[in-house]
């Protein structure tokens, strides 16, 4: 009977086996021809923001181009909510079959750390696909405010901390203002606003001593005189505000961040689909023409594959997550 036993269970390991081979096959097979025939129809493109931010300026331009190279109609659609929490979530429990692409930032890394639930994990729920721009953050201040430069607005917070508008509580405009509170004399007292747009205005009006935001968006009131720039939080110096200092320049070595911007697909997304999307992206980058645009408006296209986006995720959730417990921010 042992003899027997132990033959019928060579066969089923042998079936089994044989089984899971074929499977395998059949799944190389099928994902082989998903990739041939990718993409056959519009992709859906989802920014977790409202329309006519800085995301949309990064964004538009960039799906023209790369529904340009696709050949198939790559559709915006922004779904805001929760701090971009809520598109994010969507496209986590999107079928991953490469048409509903994630166009995201930084929040993939600020977010967990800051929220109780955001209903997506950043490493474990994303297939990032490609890089696409960074854009440095920006001090500028209220004209009137009694200070020239850094060194000036350093002496003054020592006084009675500055005020500081950013997009929102727990953005990286937001948290490397804590870690300039944390790692520098400037001492500052956050207002965080529903968005840049306010943050901005109230810098210009007075009712808030700086804003601290993307350049990018600080860059017409700068030039206009309506906000006087102090610092590009970056290690070079923007090419729309040459006259502003980067914060190493201007006194504090050693503090930089950019924000960035990435493509990413549901996770378990075939690897074919994301090469094709990835190779499509940066043939999208190399084009003069997005690449002129995307300069023009404050932003520096970056052609970089998903381990980059991926090496960026990580190390910034480690980073946040130290700013916001040495700091002891109140999460969400």
């Amino acid at each position: 009977m042992e003899t027997i036993s132990l033959r019928h269970s060579r066969n089923w390991l042998r079936r089994a086996a044989v089984a899971s081979l074929a499977a395998l096959a059949g799944a190389m097979a099928a994902g082989a021809w998903a990739a041939d025939d990718f993409p056959n129809r519009a992709i859906r493109m989802v920014v977790p923001f409202p329309p006519g931010g800085g995301f949309d300026a990064v964004a538009r331009p960039f799906a023209e181009k790369f529904a340009a190279i696709l050949k198939q109609p790559v559709v915006i659609e922004n779904r805001p909510g929760a701090g971009g929490n809520i598109g994010t979530a969507e496209v986590a429990r999107a079928p991953n079959d490469g048409y509903t692409v994630l166009f995201a930032n930084e929040i993939l890394s600020t977010n967990p750390n800051m929220y109780a639930s955001t209903q997506f994990d950043p490493i474990e729920d994303f297939t990032p696909v490609s890089m696409i721009a960074t854009t440095p953050l920006a001090l500028a201040i209220y004209p009137g405010f009694p200070a020239k430069d850094l060194k000036e607005l350093i002496a003054a917070s020592e006084k009675e901390p500055i005020t500081f508008g950013t997009p929102g509580l727990g953005t990286s405009p937001h948290l490397f203002g804590e870690l300039l509170n944390l790692k520098s004399p400037l001492k500052m007292r956050h207002i965080p606003y529903k968005g840049t747009g306010p943050a901005i205005n109230d810098a210009m009006g007075g009712q808030t001593n700086a804003a601290l935001t993307s350049a990018s968006a600080l860059t017409q009131q700068v030039l206009g005189g309506k906000l006087r720039g102090i610092a590009i939080l970056s290690d070079k110096r923007s090419p729309l505000l040459p006259d502003v200092p980067t914060l190493a320049e201007a006194g504090i070595p050693g503090l930089t961040h950019d924000i960035w911007y990435a493509i990413l697909v549901p996770d378990g997304t075939p690897e074919p689909v994301v090469a094709k999307l990835r190779d499509a992206a940066m043939e999208a980058l190399r084009d003069p023409k997005l690449s002129s645009l995307l300069r023009e408006l404050g932003y520096e296209p970056v052609i970089g594959d998903g381990d980059l986006v991926g090496e960026l995720i990580r190390k910034d959730l480690v980073r946040w997550k130290s700013i916001i417990d040495e700091a002891n921010i109140s999460r969400d």
